[in-house]
């Protein structure tokens, strides 16, 4: 075993699973992971994991293999944190990652506005549901939508955010006055997330007791889009129902608070030039259109 790459490889495989799993992380094709794989089991002499139904598991040459990918891994990470940390200048890289939702609504209007000011400053828009880890330095700041952001980064709450029930007009004209007049005759569809629940909310079911579930979605951007086509009622953030001339609110049933929303980076990046001044110009135009995330 030569090269560090070789230990990317096996540190990918070990964390995703599985080749295709391990080729999404590397960001290269099935067959180069399974060639690299075959390749330096071969030059080992020794198998690094077994196949089986449910995945790769480290064999004991592959935990040695591991452990020393693990501690290279760290040590490169710190150089690298170390390094960026000294770069002084509004000029370079800066990755930033966050829900593709928020790129879509306010983030690229925010990166637009931040490159005209600093067009020496490279940004990378990493659009990703799953959390990356800044940690690891796969991003430089990170837009997360949370209550309780990592205690180990460093960062500062952009905005509140509020939700609240959405509804299609013309969905809504279907049931006329009945929707606020005779809410316990009515059976009006719901469109419920199934990461959180697969039954009508209880807030819906108190007003609409003959309300069913009508779709299951597993995306924010899809159940709104499905709200919009008339498939039923829909929970979401302000900042996606209010601007939406096709939805409207559903009458009776006031905003709740929903995830606050994060700027956050790596502790020992919080200097950084780069990272320091976008951070603080993002948070300004978060908060600028602070009613829009409240629904003010």
């Amino acid at each position: 075993m030569e090269k560090w790459d070789d230990l990317k490889f096996v540190l990918a495989i070990a964390k995703a699973g599985s080749i295709t799993k391990a080729a999404g992380l590397l960001k290269v094709t099935h067959s180069t992971v399974s060639r690299r794989l075959a390749s330096l089991e071969e030059e080992l002499g020794t198998r690094l994991f077994e196949r089986i139904p449910d995945g790769f598991v480290p064999t004991a040459a592959g935990q040695e293999a591991l452990e020393t990918g693990a501690r290279v891994e760290k040590e490169l990470l710190a150089l690298d944190t170390s390094i960026t940390a000294q770069d002084a200048g509004l000029e370079g890289p800066l990755r930033i990652t966050a829900p593709q939702l928020m790129f879509q609504v306010q983030l690229s209007e925010i990166m637009k506005a931040f490159a005209e000011r600093h067009p020496r400053i490279q940004m990378e828009m990493i659009a990703a549901n799953e959390v990356l880890s800044l940690h690891r330095r796969e991003a430089d700041v990170a837009v997360r939508v949370t209550n309780k952001p990592d205690e180990t980064l460093f960062g500062r709450m952009a905005t509140r955010q509020k939700r609240t029930y959405y509804i299609s007009k013309d969905y809504a004209r279907r049931f006329g006055d009945a929707l606020t007049a005779s809410p316990s005759d009515i059976s009006i569809g719901c469109l419920v997330f199934k990461w959180a629940s697969q039954r009508v909310p209880k807030r819906i079911k108190a007003r609409y007791p003959n309300a069913h579930v009508s779709v299951l979605a597993d995306d924010m951007i899809a159940a709104h889009a499905a709200a919009k086509a008339g498939l039923g009622i829909v929970n979401m953030p302000c900042f996606m129902g209010d601007p939406d001339p096709e939805l409207m609110r559903l009458p009776g049933l006031e905003p709740e608070f929903y995830l606050d929303i994060w700027l956050l980076t790596h502790p020992d990046l919080k200097n950084v030039a780069r990272i320091r001044t976008f951070m603080r110009f993002a948070a300004e135009a978060f908060a600028h259109k602070g009613s829009l995330y409240t629904g003010g």
